[in-house]
């Protein structure tokens, strides 16, 4: 007994330090497939899973990371009331003081719909409409009262000289010494980063020119399976065109162009079934995000190549896992597995199709 307490005592501290060193690898109690992002505080990535849940059901999905952003600026993730919405409409709970909310998630809930209320009534067309997103940003931090002032004084424009004059304009009608945040939207932009590598106006382009939207993504109950992405049909041959500015992440052209069936796993491997394929890397957001378009006739590209927004990259085909010739479509942020929910999005979503 006294030899095998020896033993621990001797070994106590190499243990302990390697203990250490595991949770260091692993990042603590976070799963270790996680990654912060944008460079948010452990603090706010805590709060991820919550903002994502409750996101989805605002219909808030696209706008995670800026939700984390403002609650980063707002807060760093501490304290009662992290989106600091006490003292917005949607708090009909707690006093309407500051930090008069004492629940965390309940901040939360109405820190969202108060910014989707600024969103709605910025007209933000979408995650990456930067500008109008600043201006909604500074609705949330002014009140809604500046997006109205903006748009009429401004031509809608933020810039921070803009958010000042209205700051300044607002302390003489209340006579504050502060009026909230001239560069508030600067501060949490610069948290969530925006389309940071795809081209020009920040708007990805349909593959095809001329198509019919044939199957659209989720749940088709007719065929009995769930789609992972949508189809395109603009006649065997068509041209494809990249969506946007990228890399190519695989490209393959090994099957017959002509040869889909229903069962036809060419090429096999991770991308059985895709026929001839291209899948594109991109940065959204902070993230990557891996666009696949696949039954092809053939891949102009290869494996590697930058491409540049409307770029000539292939051809439909009717090649791999396919009843008939067309495109399929899939869109996944974090990943490039293919057929599967981890990532997947609606690229209705993100692309403007007709």
């Amino acid at each position: 007994m006294k030899t095998i307490k020896k033993l621990l005592l001797l070994f106590l501290p190499l243990i302990i330090i390697m203990m250490m060193f595991l949770m260091f690898l692993g990042g603590g109690v976070r799963d270790g497939n996680e990654t912060q992002k944008n460079n948010l505080s452990s603090s706010i990535e805590y709060y991820r899973p919550y903002v994502s849940k409750i996101a989805k059901l605002e219909g808030m999905e696209d706008y995670v990371d800026l939700i984390l952003a403002v609650m980063q600026v707002e807060s760093g993730g501490t304290g009662g009331d992290p989106m600091q919405a006490s003292e917005g409409p949607f708090n009909k709970k707690y006093p309407q003081i500051p930090n008069g909310i004492k629940d965390p998630h309940y901040s939360i809930r109405c820190g969202i719909k108060e910014l989707q209320d600024c969103l709605k009534r910025a007209k933000v067309k979408d995650a990456s409409d930067e500008g109008r997103i600043r201006v909604a940003l500074g609705g949330y931090n002014f009140g809604n009262g500046f997006i109205e002032w903006i748009d009429r004084e401004k031509g809608g424009r933020w810039t921070l000289e803009a958010a000042q004059e209205f700051s300044d304009i607002m302390k003489g009608k209340t006579g504050w010494s502060v009026y909230g945040d001239p560069p508030y939207a600067d501060k949490v932009m610069s948290y969530y980063d925006a389309l940071d590598f795809i081209s020009g106006d920040g708007i990805l382009i349909p593959p095809l020119k001329g198509y019919t939207l044939t199957s659209g993504y989720g749940n088709r109950p007719s065929v009995g399976d769930y789609h992972y992405g949508v189809d395109l049909d603009g006649s065997y041959g068509a041209s494809i065109y990249a969506p946007g500015d990228a890399k190519v992440y695989q490209a393959s052209s090994s099957c017959p162009a002509d040869g889909g069936y229903l069962g036809n796993m060419c090429p096999g491997g991770a991308y059985a079934g895709a026929g001839n394929f291209i899948q594109l890397k991109m940065k959204y957001k902070g993230k990557e995000l891996y666009i696949l378009l696949c039954h092809m006739k053939d891949a102009d590209v290869k494996t590697g190549q930058s491409v540049k927004k409307g770029q000539r990259i292939g051809s439909q085909g009717h090649s791999g896992n396919s009843t008939a010739s067309h495109v399929h479509m899939e869109m996944h942020y974090s990943t490039p597995v293919i057929a599967t929910t981890e990532g997947s999005v609606d690229p209705e979503k993100y692309i403007k199709f007709k």
